[in-house]
């Protein structure tokens, strides 16, 4: 039995929603890694695999759904479960995001309690 804390990678391009969600992971037993681009996370993710990944959609430079569209389409991290994080619950992009394999939707801004329940669905943490 492993006791080593899941990995989520956290990743928006603003600083403040970063640090919060990471402390809010890292609270509840996660340990987390956190980038500002979805360039960096592709770039994360190929070379280590998180056990999940928060990701925002409304990025400049590649959105939340381009970097998902990436992730799904590459073996090595499509079972990784994803889960975007967006200011909107535009029909479209859930239509989009669900086509692709998003594991859950969270709508900022979010409660911590809605947060670490949603991830605790994907990710189990270690018992021990």
């Amino acid at each position: 039995m492993t006791t080593e804390k899941p990995l989520i990678l956290v990743v928006d391009d603003e600083a403040m929603a970063r640090t919060m969600a990471s402390k809010l992971l890292e609270k509840a037993g996660y340990s987390t890694v956190a980038v500002e681009s979805g360039d960096e996370c592709l770039r994360f993710v190929s070379t280590q695999k998180p056990d999940a990944i928060l990701l925002d959609m409304l990025m400049p430079g590649m959105s939340g759904l381009e970097v998902l569209e990436k992730l799904r389409s590459d073996i090595t991290s499509r079972g990784i479960p994803v889960f975007l994080v967006t200011a909107k619950g535009q029909a479209e992009i859930v239509r989009q995001a669900a086509a692709l394999g998003v594991s859950d939707f969270i709508v900022k801004p979010f409660h911590s309690l809605d947060l670490i329940a949603r991830v605790k669905k994907k990710v189990s943490l270690p018992h021990g």
